[in-house]
């Protein structure tokens, strides 16, 4: 095929991505999402090779994978997490855990209601969620930005927060939704050091971003 190996140095395949990452890449974003929001006892649903899950697990907390893919969850277990594949369910009684986190999995799914029953079914106390944020996708596109998560092949759903809100509240008793991760206007500089000025100034509170590219939503079941 003409143009296969730029497709494939720029496009991501999901069902091998993991097996080439660093094991220590994680979002420190999602980690202090999960710090502030989580029970003690945690399922990683869409665990993957147990990036999250051993970051979790080495802070304290009882986590628990769980995958569709059957060699993601064959790694996570050589990186001693208990995990298993999902297949038709996830085999754990009802409310085995105070907090089921899904991070950047539901953007794949393309049947999101037995994802979301499970979900329910095996949190006592809350389920957390993050995925991409398309809000203002074709504005930035003309501006030469996307977000790097958006070059996945296996994208089947698009949220912005208030089409997330909706399906969410199908399945859930309350949902609270907030966008973060904010792009600095300054990203868009060439100098560095306006880039890291921006940098600084947006964590400050001085300006505030207007574009975030990721959605948090935390759900009571």
């Amino acid at each position: 095929m003409i143009g296969e190996e730029i497709r494939a140095s720029v496009f991501r395949d999901t069902t091998t991505l993991y097996h080439s990452m660093p094991e220590n890449a994680v979002a420190k974003q999602l980690i202090a999402f999960t710090k502030k929001h989580a029970g003690k006892k945690i399922l990683d649903m869409g665990c993957a090779t147990g990036n999250y899950s051993v970051v979790l697990k080495n802070m304290g907390y009882d986590v628990k994978g769980a995958d569709v893919n059957p060699a993601y969850v064959q790694r996570a277990r050589e990186r001693g997490i208990d995990a298993v594949q999902i297949d038709n369910g996830i085999p754990f009684p009802d409310k085995s855990f105070d907090t089921v986190i899904c991070y950047e999995v539901i953007e794949h799914v393309p049947d999101l209601k037995p994802l979301f029953t499970e979900a329910k079914r095996l949190a006592a106390k809350n389920i957390l969620f993050t995925t991409p944020n398309s809000e203002f996708v074709d504005e930035l596109a003309r501006q030469g930005l996307l977000y790097e998560h958006f070059a996945e092949l296996d994208h089947k759903n698009f949220f912005t927060r208030n089409t997330l809100a909706n399906e969410l509240n199908k399945y859930f008793s309350d949902v609270y939704i907030k966008k973060g991760d904010g792009i600095s206007p300054f990203a868009l500089f060439g100098t560095s050091w306006i880039r890291f000025v921006g940098k600084v100034l947006t964590k400050l509170g001085i300006i505030r971003p207007k574009y975030h590219f990721r959605l948090f939503a935390v759900c009571t079941p």
